[in-house]
């Protein structure tokens, strides 16, 4: 396996863990949640540098419609994880508890729509 390839699956499970972390705020508490959510922030553009072919390509080719979707979301996550950690620093409670559910949402479609076609790859 290529070094790449292992940063971007540590990065990924690092994202994971820390996200399930976050979801248990009420036992893990709040300084902790705010480390953790900080620690999130940096694998988030940790995991969007390494992707940065990904967003280059944007605008680029032509878009079938599963790339639209793909684009769509990616773009709706990244703009979601911005509000969740805006709402987290002014501490809108309302606003950082819906956006987290979203994000929790889209988090799941993103992984779901890559692990399929991360899948596709390795049995190439």
């Amino acid at each position: 396996m290529r070094i790449k390839k292992v940063c971007k699956l540590c990065i990924d499970i690092g994202m994971l863990v820390i996200t399930l972390l976050l979801m248990a705020s009420e036992r893990t508490g709040i300084v902790l949640h705010m480390f953790l959510g900080a620690a999130l922030f940096i694998l988030f553009v940790a995991h969007n540098i390494l992707n940065l072919a990904w967003w280059a390509g944007i605008g680029k080719g032509l878009y079938s419609r599963t790339r639209w979707m793909r684009t769509i979301l990616n773009v709706l996550l990244l703009i979601d994880f911005l509000l969740v950690m805006v709402s987290g620093i002014l501490y809108a409670v309302g606003l950082h508890r819906i956006t987290v559910l979203l994000f929790l949402i889209l988090t799941v479609i993103h992984i779901r729509v890559h692990w399929k076609r991360a899948s596709a790859k390795q049995q190439k």
